[in-house]
């Protein structure tokens, strides 16, 4: 095995000039970079290339999602702001992206389901006696205590396998309405939650042969 040290350098200085040519590309021998096609259809660069030839999975996809999201809110109308866009993105990731590991049963129900239990933790903690007071004068307790439930159920997700990034709004929406609502358990909201996703679970499995990822 031959050592570049500095003395051999300076026994062969001819080496110190070497270049590679003009253009000399060696590829990463792990990395293998799949073809990638040019934009093809009408304003690749604008529209996506591939609405021309699945134009009807896209518009059936979109309608199933707006079907779904409005029987959901005729349903919970009461429901809160936060708790909606948390089922409304899972909608999004199921009618969407359908293949994806994000819109399986075990990360939708599993994602969803710990992020609540997680969620009424927390804000069991804030009605305590001891806060409850302390949270309604400073709000940025509350805050803090939101982004904190976020956070652990992000961890808790992770180490369980059950990574759901919409689930994070029903933990947020739990914590953020608990001062707001009636003291104890929102079992409202938490029903709205685990039927919404197991709804959206069935309808994946049942409808997951005629639909195709849109990203």
């Amino acid at each position: 095995m031959l050592f570049l040290t500095d003395n051999f350098f300076q026994n062969h200085p001819e080496w110190t000039n070497l270049r590679a040519p003009k253009g000399f590309h060696l590829p990463h021998p792990d990395i293998h970079l799949p073809h990638l096609p040019k934009p093809h259809g009408f304003l690749p660069h604008l529209l996506d290339q591939y609405i021309h030839s699945r134009w009807n999975h896209y518009f059936l996809q979109c309608c199933l999602a707006s079907a779904f999201l409005i029987l959901l809110l005729l349903i919970g109308d009461t429901l809160k702001t936060a708790i909606v866009v948390g089922i409304a993105s899972s909608a999004f990731t199921i009618f969407v992206v359908p293949n994806s590991v994000a819109a399986t049963p075990r990360k939708v129900i599993g994602g969803h389901l710990l992020a609540a239990l997680i969620g009424t933790i927390i804000a069991l903690l804030l009605q305590s006696p001891f806060l409850i007071e302390i949270v309604l004068e400073k709000r940025y307790i509350l805050d803090m205590a939101a982004a904190l439930s976020v956070g652990v159920g992000i961890f808790v997700m992770v180490v369980t396998n059950t990574e759901h990034p919409p689930a994070a709004g029903t933990s947020l929406g739990l914590v953020i309405q608990c001062c707001q609502s009636s003291v104890g358990v929102d079992w409202s909201s938490i029903s709205f939650i685990l039927v919404s996703a197991l709804l959206l679970s069935i309808v994946r499995i049942a409808l997951r042969d005629r639909m195709v990822n849109l990203l």
